[in-house]
């Protein structure tokens, strides 16, 4: 028995995550990281205690390890090209009779003024501010051999509908689709959440997050978004952006039961935390995580 146990230690391996891409693509795309290698920039650069304060009451989130565990655990795919936005204001023109002979979406519509756009055979001469505004995503695409590789797609509202709380935002109804370059492989039993990266709101950009059991599903899997953002103007969110976190899991059936809390056991745990000033959680109960 003893012996088979060494057995079956010898012969296990860790999980496996693999990111495959094409040939053409390997070295010009920044590669997904392990998440503590892309964590939020404003979470790297918080000290971990307030100043001025004393030790016991000093600390920050920076030494909160529920939320380190949150923004480290997992994969990062960074954006794997410059992603522009443009929300502007929709204006229709008129020519020299006061007739709207053209509506466009402009950020300095005055620059139309004078021109003659193509298949409009009027001087645009004045225009007026419609109530809507307009919103446009920019992506560049590949050469994959020679072939054209989009990076971003439109998806249909249809298929989330009305009922849908996305539509609170300005552009909620606008969705489209970043094209993932990257197959993501599990090992066998495993199935990956795909969400927004963990505590970072650094951007604007809302995903319709997902699980796909990556072990047996071979294919590229892409990311529906919303630009929840409101100002106008031009953004650029550049390539290399923390964009999607990817969090294996092992699949398993839980059972659940709703029940009274133990007050005996509350009260040692909250006793065994009494015993320390700070780092309580992280010295006392957190098991550290495995690489």
């Amino acid at each position: 028995m003893f012996i088979n146990k060494i057995y079956q230690w010898v012969l296990r391996k860790d999980p496996l995550i693999t990111f495959d891409t094409r040939l053409e693509l390997y070295d010009s795309l920044p590669h997904p990281v392990f998440a503590n290698k892309a964590m939020p920039e404003w979470f790297k650069k918080i000290k971990p205690t307030v100043e001025k304060k004393e030790l016991v009451e000093a600390g920050t989130v920076k030494r909160c390890i529920p939320v380190l565990d949150a923004v480290t655990q997992g994969f990062i795919i960074p954006l794997w090209a410059d992603l522009q936005i443009k929300v502007y204001k929709a204006y229709d023109f008129k020519n020299a009779k006061g007739e709207v002979v053209y509506t466009s979406g402009s950020l300095h519509p005055e620059d139309l003024l004078g021109t003659m756009p193509e298949d409009i055979n009027h001087t645009l001469v004045s225009y007026k501010e419609k109530k809507d505004l307009g919103i446009c995503f920019t992506m560049s695409e590949f050469d994959l051999n020679g072939d054209e590789g989009i990076l971003m797609d439109g998806h249909a509202w249809d298929q989330v509908g009305d009922l849908c709380d996305l539509k609170k935002f300005k552009f909620g109804q606008v969705l489209q689709k970043l094209i993932n370059p990257w197959i993501i492989k599990t090992s066998k039993g495993y199935s990956i959440q795909i969400k927004n990266p963990s505590n970072n709101w650094s951007n604007e950009i809302a995903l319709i997050e997902a699980v796909v059991d990556s072990d047996t599903y071979y294919n590229n899997i892409n990311f529906p978004f919303v630009w929840t953002g409101k100002e106008i103007g031009e953004f650029v969110i550049p390539r290399g952006t923390p964009i999607i976190h990817i969090i294996p899991f092992k699949r398993k059936k839980y059972k659940m039961k709703v029940q009274l809390q133990n007050h005996n056991q509350l009260i040692k745990t909250n006793n065994i935390l009494s015993t320390k000033f700070y780092d309580r959680y992280k010295s006392l109960f957190w098991h550290k995580r495995s690489k």
